[in-house]
């Protein structure tokens, strides 16, 4: 009986998860937040969308666009042209035109982990080479996600150490997203993952948010950041 109870109450879960990517796809299909001021693009996959998080302001992008209000004082709008599903080779194609005729003060990149599920290397540095060469000098790029297990893991660790060493010498940003997950421990999997064990939940996007906010404070929009806020 406990266990009939279990599964329902993880299929309700999953269920949420999947009917999230609709949600978070028809709320991102505008820009959001206030126009006027820092025009913040998010290109990448469906952890850009906010799918895992309760809701899609909740995932990595909404925090960081909330951070930078906090921290500026001033509007801050986003167009996250992001898409659930894609690789690096759709934000080639259809993320980066869309990029073109906008003027944001604030790029940033999470794309990558659907390519790691069918991981090619040559095909990889390839497709990286190529992202790394056509985004924006001083874009915010997160390198690869935490795979925790077998060769996805091995996959991941070779992936981040392509794409920041490609990033790099193009004068981007790099998000050392892949040890901040692996700094967070086995024990993410049962307190920062949504019901599909892929997708974050509310708690792992604030570790990706966090993760992206200290690779912003190194790009060139942190001059217009100011001072980070006093604690304690």
């Amino acid at each position: 009986m406990l266990a009939a109870s279990a599964l329902t109450l993880w299929t309700a879960k999953l269920l949420r998860v999947k009917r999230g990517v609709g949600r978070a796809r028809r709320y991102w299909s505008n820009p959001q937040g206030e126009p006027g001021g820092l025009l913040y693009v998010a290109l990448g996959d469906s952890t850009a969308q906010g799918v895992g998080a309760s809701r899609p302001e909740r995932g990595y992008v909404g925090l960081v666009a909330q951070q930078m209000r906090e921290q500026t004082h001033a509007a801050v709008q986003v167009v996250n042209l992001s898409r659930s599903g894609a690789r690096i080779d759709d934000v080639l194609s259809d993320q980066l035109p869309r990029l073109a005729a906008l003027r944001p003060d604030l790029v940033t990149v999470g794309i990558g982990g659907n390519d790691l599920l069918t991981y090619d290397p040559a095909a990889y540095v390839r497709q990286v080479s190529a992202l790394t060469a056509a985004l924006p000098p001083g874009t915010v790029v997160a390198d690869a996600p935490y795979l925790m297990h077998g060769h996805w893991e091995r996959d991941a660790e070779r992936a981040a150490d392509l794409l920041t060493r490609s990033a790099e010498g193009h004068g981007l940003v790099v998000v050392p997203l892949h040890d901040a997950l692996r700094r967070e421990g086995w024990s993410a999997m049962a307190t920062q993952f949504a019901a599909d064990f892929f997708h974050p939940n509310d708690r792992g996007h604030r570790v990706w948010a966090e993760a992206f906010w200290s690779g912003i404070l190194q790009s060139p929009v942190a001059t217009r950041l100011g001072p980070a806020p006093a604690h304690g």
